[in-house]
């Protein structure tokens, strides 16, 4: 076993936790000693908890410490917990190895640095998968955004709903899961309030008889939700945007915003949720917020599920709309189909 094989566990631990943790990242940690045996874990469980290398000493019981894997950079700084270097020296690790450079301006290359001053052995090898798995921590990084997942579900024919707008169960369960799996992950939701008024949904994951209670922000403009929709009684917390002009809900999140040719205007709107400290955000809504988001280039990740049925008479999934991608991928999920596509 070498050290990729050590920096994957790592990485599977970071998993555990992903869309609990913003506005810090996931991040996993296994502890060797001098046999390469390990000897303890951890992972973070969200902000203001031990980070993963904090967890994972705590967990080194009777042995003597020597190698730590973790699939981030450790922090040097000071936060809602103390800097992960100052643990690791004092706990006498020998060697650190970590799969990806931290792009935080306070960290980036300074914990390596404080380590190797401690005379601390420090490796950092990258690795594609862990790489993947910090693409939206980096993107919120660098940008102060979210990185936007968008997913939307049509019949062959390309219609979402009937044509009066109601509901029509379209895909079969395997990307039922597959969007609860992503619901999970992601640290919040946007929809919109067509979607509330018409499918009154939980926009909750459930997985493996466990429930999910997850941050949703809703497009109303004219705020035309009712404070009886599920979705109150169901996520962790509720944000509405809405056109300025109207007078805000009595003890509900509701934020202003500016309107153009496209509704709200979606720059706001992403950008604050970005401050929100939200990195993964994925996106449940009809065909008109798809193209809009689209339209001003807000958008990382999208899914386009498809499934062998035809809706005669019902609504359109986009209209005058036309789909560049820089990456494009199908996938046969149960007896539908799902389009994955990267800008």
């Amino acid at each position: 076993m070498n050290d990729q094989f050590f920096l994957l566990r790592a990485l599977e631990l970071a998993k555990i936790n992903k869309g609990f943790c913003s506005p810090n990242p996931s991040v996993g940690c296994i502890i060797l000693n001098e046999e390469k045996q390990i000897i303890a874990e951890g992972y973070h469980r969200g902000a203001g908890s031990p980070h993963a290398e904090i967890e994972a000493l705590k967990n080194i019981q009777n042995s003597k410490p020597h190698t730590m894997y973790v699939s981030l950079e450790p922090c040097c700084h000071h936060g809602k917990t103390p800097p992960c270097t100052d643990s690791i020296i004092k706990n006498n690790i020998k060697r650190v190895v970590y799969g990806f450079k931290d792009p935080n301006s306070k960290v980036n290359g300074r914990g390596d640095e404080i380590l190797k001053e401690h005379k601390i052995t420090c490796d950092y090898l990258p690795l594609d998968e862990i790489k993947t798995f910090y693409k939206s921590y980096t993107h919120w990084q660098k940008t102060k955004m979210p990185f936007v997942t968008a997913k939307i579900a049509m019949s062959l024919n390309g219609k979402i709903s009937k044509i009066t707008g109601e509901p029509i169960q379209i895909t079969g369960e395997v990307l039922n899961q597959k969007t609860h799996y992503h619901r999970k992950i992601s640290d919040a939701i946007l929809t919109t309030s067509e979607t509330i008024l018409h499918d009154d949904p939980q926009l909750n994951a459930r997985l493996e008889n466990q429930t999910f209670a997850k941050s949703i922000y809703i497009l109303d403009s004219q705020l035309r939700i009712s404070p009886k929709a599920k979705i109150f009684q169901t996520a962790k917390s509720v944000t509405i945007f809405y056109d300025r002009k109207m007078t805000p809900i009595p003890n509900i999140r509701c934020i202003p915003v500016d309107t153009n040719e496209d509704g709200l205007n979606l720059h706001q709107i992403i950008t604050t949720i970005g401050q929100d400290g939200i990195h993964d955000l994925w996106v449940e809504a009809g065909g008109k917020c798809f193209a809009a988001l689209h339209k001003n280039k807000l958008i990382q990740k999208a899914y386009i599920y498809i499934a062998p049925l035809w809706i005669a008479n019902g609504k359109q999934a986009f209209e005058n709309f036309q789909l560049d991608q820089q990456k494009i991928h199908w996938e046969q999920a149960g007896n539908d189909v799902f389009l994955e596509i990267h800008w």
